[in-house]
């Protein structure tokens, strides 16, 4: 066992073979397997002995080829135990005794409750009541309450192990899943799956180092602003998107501007950058809140490729264009095909012929057209106020929103999962 100085050993038990997404649970481990080894678990996969995928596990997982194969039954159809059946039983307890002695916690998903897993169902029942390894087991379906008159190895299913936790996917059927158990609802554990965009869409590298250096995910407003650096103040007036992000969190947001700026490594380029940083803190933005990507690398500095762009732009629910003359901008074109919410500039009519009444516009002035604004500041704090008030009722980009915020795998992680490791073990109640 580990000191108590230290973080737990996380077995995750698994009958894989491949670590092919099509089966929907493999997401899920993964998701598991990145956030214990990002927050500082030792973590060990257990999967068959013919396992070949070890490239797409995530990196400082140790992988353990031990778990024992043999043809699966339904047993979940009151399908009759045959002769082998103990012996498979057997085989997988003397896996568990040989492989688990440095395991301090061992999470796994269906084994105990699916009818094709009830071998593994009646060995983890049989090696808990030997070791003090803490399982927890998530249910992944709607479980059935214990039939009537069901015996051994059957109602192996419908009871917890000894140092055991169950764990449920949601809140609405928890009493269901805890009456099935012989459990109160107090003793169930609630985590929802994840879905992270670092993993769902393998994201690139600069997209994924943007995500973890500034919070991205975190925030109520994210744009992506792809710009020339040379250009970005004069010509696409990255001042006034400033000053409209800087409006929004005196609004009570937490905004995210990403810069996605090319040609950025010449002395001049980067002047330009510390000057509009310079702006933004005077403004209100930090650091956290202005990003440019040409800072995230040298690599960067000539510019993203064109799919962390589009990573970007998936990231964000608005996009703020001010731009004092387009003829046919790419860039209008991939926030539209990213379903962002778009601010347009009224003064440049290229841009309505484009998005049509899909948008909303104001005056932002153009190579052709001077705006005199009473107040600059007052204009922007109300389109900012405008843009808050159409994102409080689309439902599609809050529903985005949701999802990046609360089922990213740090998230789910940090409030649901580790909180669980260092739970006290719940005892069953026995109805």
């Amino acid at each position: 066992m580990q000191e108590s100085s230290s973080k737990p050993t996380v077995g995750v038990l698994t009958t894989f073979y491949s670590f092919d997404k099509a089966y929907s649970l493999v997401s899920v481990v993964e998701a598991q397997l990145q956030a214990l080894v990002k927050h500082g678990y030792h973590t060990v996969l257990y999967t068959h002995d013919n396992f070949t995928d070890d490239a797409l596990v995530p990196a400082g997982v140790e992988i353990r080829k031990v778990v024992p194969r043999f043809h699966f039954i339904d047993y979940s159809q009151d399908q009759a135990v045959d002769e082998n059946f103990q012996g498979f039983v057997d085989l997988i307890v003397d896996m568990l005794r040989d492989t688990t002695k440095d395991i301090d916690v061992i999470f796994q998903h269906d084994l105990l409750f699916q009818g094709w897993f009830l071998p593994f169902a009646a060995a983890i029942h049989k090696f808990a009541e030997e070791t003090d390894i803490r399982w927890f087991h998530w249910i992944h379906s709607v479980p059935n309450s214990l039939p009537e008159g069901v015996g051994y190895p059957q109602n192996c299913r419908y009871r917890l192990p000894r140092n055991s936790t169950l764990v449920y996917l949601n809140n609405f059927h928890m009493v269901r899943a805890a009456e099935s158990y012989g459990l109160f609802p107090k003793d169930v554990r609630v985590v929802y799956n994840p879905v992270d965009p670092r993993l769902y869409w393998k994201a690139e590298p600069v997209v994924q180092q943007a995500i973890e250096q500034y919070d991205l995910l975190s925030a109520d407003i994210m744009m992506t602003y792809p710009v020339s650096t040379p250009r970005m103040m004069s010509g696409k007036r990255l001042d006034i998107v400033m000053e409209i992000f800087a409006a929004l969190k005196k609004q009570g947001k937490s905004v995210r501007l990403v810069v996605c700026n090319a040609h950025a490594n010449a002395e001049n380029e980067k002047k330009l950058i510390e000057r509009a940083h310079m702006k933004a803190a005077q403004l209100g933005l930090n650091g956290n809140d202005l990003i440019f990507t040409s800072l995230l690398g040298k690599d960067y500095e000539l510019g993203v490729s064109r799919k962390a762009v589009s990573e970007f732009f998936q990231l964000s629910n608005v996009f703020i264009f001010p731009s004092q003359s387009e003829n046919c901008p790419l860039i209008l074109l991939e926030a539209m095909l990213a379903k962002n919410l778009l601010i347009l500039n009224h003064d440049v009519g290229s841009m309505r012929e484009l998005a049509g009444e899909n948008a909303l516009y104001f005056k932002f002035g153009s190579i052709e057209t001077d705006v005199g604004y009473s107040s600059r500041e007052n204009y922007m704090s109300d389109v900012a106020k405008i843009i808050n008030a159409e994102l409080s009722i689309n439902r599609p980009l809050n529903g985005s929103r949701r999802l990046l915020k609360q089922f990213n795998y740090d998230k789910i992680f940090t409030e649901q999962i580790e909180p669980l490791i260092g739970t006290k073990l719940l005892k069953p109640h026995v109805s």
